[in-house]
């Protein structure tokens, strides 16, 4: 009994991942449908309505493909790292960052088309470090961690030292981030003893 209770919440769990990430797909596919036919009306303006229509259904069309493709990846990607998650654990923030090695001046943040491997995820009980979104590099509980500000640079270091320097893209201010990591790390159980948020970030790699 207790056998076939397991294998049928692993068979929903499957299930669900499996809606989630064909959901993503559909969405992925709309957006780039959406985002590829108004070009094409605008530019297809003067032909004839025939020459129009079918040209934004073969444009549409693309858009549609390329969309779900990208939207099936990241429900792919999004997939591993909710697999990361602990009972009651939710994710609440991804951050695309670059880093920056010690001692080397921090580059101006960068633009939404920039290109970076690395992002920063948030949960409730930790922050993650992933490569393509889908890699883990570390993974540590708030209460391990400290989050510090460099200019605009975000330095973190945990038990063992610095995990790393990192420039946050430019939407994105980094003083809300370490912010909302010392919030989360004071409500963490078994928080050590840590040094003033203001203070600089020590630690070697």
């Amino acid at each position: 009994m207790d056998g076939t209770v397991e294998e049928a919440a692993v068979g929903d769990a499957d299930l669900a991942r499996r809606r989630r990430v064909r959901r993503s797909a559909v969405w992925g596919g709309a957006a780039g449908a959406a985002g590829v036919v108004p070009v094409a009306i605008n530019a297809t303006e003067f032909w004839p309505w025939w020459l129009n229509l079918a040209f934004c259904v073969v444009v549409g069309g693309g858009g549609a493909f390329a969309g779900a493709v990208t939207g099936r990846r990241d429900g792919r990607k999004a997939e591993v790292r909710r697999s990361t998650l602990g009972a009651g654990e939710r994710e609440m923030g991804q951050y695309r960052v670059k880093l920056v090695p010690e001692g080397v001046q921090a580059p101006a943040p960068f633009k939404e088309d920039d290109y970076t491997s690395y992002s920063l995820t948030t949960t409730t009980h930790r922050l993650q470090l992933w490569e393509f979104g889908y890699l883990p590099q570390w993974s540590h509980p708030w209460s391990e961690l400290h989050l510090a500000m460099e200019e605009h640079v975000v330095v973190i270091t945990g038990p063992q030292g610095l995990l790393g320097r990192f420039v946050l893209a430019r939407n994105v201010v980094p003083a809300e981030l370490v912010l909302a990591a010392n919030r989360l790390r004071a409500r963490a159980p078994g928080r050590p003893s840590d040094p003033s948020p203001s203070a600089p970030a020590e630690g070697g790699s």
